[in-house]
Parts: structure tokens; sequence; C-alpha cells
């Protein structure tokens, strides 16, 4: 009895040992708050997909482009392919904005670039810092800086 016992109590313990290593449900309203400051297609393009990898899963997305790479989602300037999806940052970013994620504009680096509303893609908006910390600051959301 005391052998049973004994390994009883070895499987319980062992059970509570192990359940504090399971993983954690992923919550899927917890969102992805991308900031794009760099005008290299390889980093841009390996943060969108990393971005887009979190939206297929259920996540929420907002991509808060600054300094050059706001000119990433202009309709008029010249793109690099990103070799790995095979096709231009602008394009992934024009496909996430139609999958549902956010696109803001800083609005300083737009017009230090001399860009307007009229040169962004579809579904761009132009920040402010109200419609910015509305995901920045919001504790669903976790930052990423590429």
């Amino acid at each position: 009895m005391l052998r049973l016992n004994t390994f009883l109590l070895c499987v319980v313990a062992a059970g509570l040992v192990f359940a504090g290593h399971a993983q954690a449900e992923e919550d899927k309203s917890m969102g992805l708050f991308l900031n794009l400051s760099s005008m290299q297609t390889g980093t841009a393009g390996h943060a969108l997909h990393f971005a887009g990898k979190q939206m297929e899963r259920g996540h929420p997305v907002t991509i808060f482009l600054n300094g050059p790479a706001v000119l990433f989602a202009s309709k008029r300037a010249p793109q690099a392919s990103f070799p790995m999806a095979g096709t231009t940052v602008r394009a992934m970013l024009e496909g996430m904005v139609k999958d549902g994620a956010k696109l803001i504009m800083c609005q300083m680096c737009t017009k230090m670039h001399g860009m307007d509303q009229s040169d962004f893609i579809d579904g761009a908006v132009l920040g402010n810092p109200e419609l910015v910390a509305s995901s920045l600051f919001d504790p669903k959301y976790q930052v990423i800086s590429w």
C-alpha cells in the first residue's frame, strides 16, 4: 500500500510540475503593431512577411510606416522586388490592407518626402497622435520595430 501511495504521489507531483510548462492558449484578440522605418527591401519584406503570418493566425495587425519606409506605400516610387515573396513591398502592403491590416503613414515623414494622401496606396491613412496611440498603447497589442 505504501508503494501505491508513493507512486500516486509521484504521478500527481509530476503532473503539477509539467502543468506549469504547458503552452498557453493563443489569444487571437492580441494584435501586432509593426513599426517599419527601414527602406531596405529585404528588411521590410521580412517584417511584412512576419506580420502577414500573424494575420493568417487570426491576429489584428497595424502597420506604421515612418522615415523613408513611407515610400513603400507610394503609388509612384520605384521599388525592387522582395525575392522571398516574388513581389514588391508595395504589393505586400496592398494585399495586407485588403486582408484587414491597418496601414498608418507618419505625417511628418510623408511631408519630408513630398507626399500627401493622393500619393498613398488604397487603404493607407495619414497618421496623427490619436490614431497611432490607439494601437501603440493598446494593452492588447505587442509592438515590434524593423
